[in-house]
């Protein structure tokens, strides 16, 4: 049975080191020019994107005024969200690009693999930052507006509202790719439900940093984003038994 050949070859049969090198340099320059387009695109539509940041907080009984405290505070803010906005626009384009540098190194069944979980992703991403939005985001904003029970005037500064907010939904969203990974790693032989169950210590530590990391610092706030992401590294146990079941 012949041998499936992976990779560019030379003439003499040896990987074409610089064809890999040339197609990296494409792949990078292709993906920095969609997330370019993306972030152009996405700018001119940053008011429309800036109320969608801010509708969840006109649900509050008492809805805390965001302000601007720098000349350019309005201006950092709209490439802020136009750069994060076109990052998701253009996320299929980059992973697009992506597959096509590794699928010459990869068996068949591996491109398969590795293939349908570029788009998936995408999509795993997208579903993730709608549930924060409708559910971890406003819990969050409720929890810091209702703190203190009208005791103070909440202001919040434009950045720090906007940094919180794509920091949090992005943290969430990003999560949703852990069930996704290790189908992927299941499915290649890489990680099973066994290793991650030993390392689930360890994880629960590391979801409760990253969620102090991107949720104001409270413990409240932390347990609101935790609790799901450690659900869904528990699912991903899930989808790793299920791919060692089918692999």
């Amino acid at each position: 049975m012949a041998t499936e050949i992976r990779g560019y070859r030379a003439a003499g049969g040896e990987l074409d080191f610089w064809r890999h090198v040339e197609d990296l340099r494409k792949a990078l320059f292709w993906s920095v020019l969609g997330w370019l387009a993306g972030t152009i695109v996405a700018w001119q539509y940053w008011t429309n994107l800036w109320r969608l940041l801010l509708r969840p907080l006109s649900g509050l009984k008492k809805m805390p005024q965001i302000i601007v405290t720098s000349p350019t505070g309005a201006v950092t803010m709209s490439f802020q969200v136009a750069l994060v906005a076109g990052s998701l626009l253009a996320a299929p384009w980059v992973f697009w690009q992506l597959w096509r540098f590794v699928h010459p190194a990869l068996h068949l069944h591996e491109r398969r693999i590795v293939l349908g979980a570029v788009w998936w992703s995408t999509i795993l991403f997208a579903i993730g930052i709608v549930i924060g939005y409708f559910t971890i985001f406003p819990m969050t904003l409720k929890w810091l507006a209702g703190y203190g029970d009208g005791m103070f005037v909440q202001m919040w500064t434009v950045d720090e509202y906007t940094g919180m907010s794509v920091k949090l939904l992005g943290g969430f969203a990003s999560m949703f790719e852990f069930p996704l990974v290790t189908w992927v790693l299941g499915r290649l032989g890489i990680l099973g439900p066994r290793q991650l169950l030993r390392w689930s210590r360890g994880a629960i530590v590391v979801i409760f940093v990253l969620a102090a990391v991107v949720t104001p610092p409270d413990p409240v706030s932390q347990c609101i984003m935790a609790v799901p992401m450690l659900a869904l590294y528990f699912a991903g146990i899930g989808t790793s038994w299920l791919a060692r079941r089918k692999a």
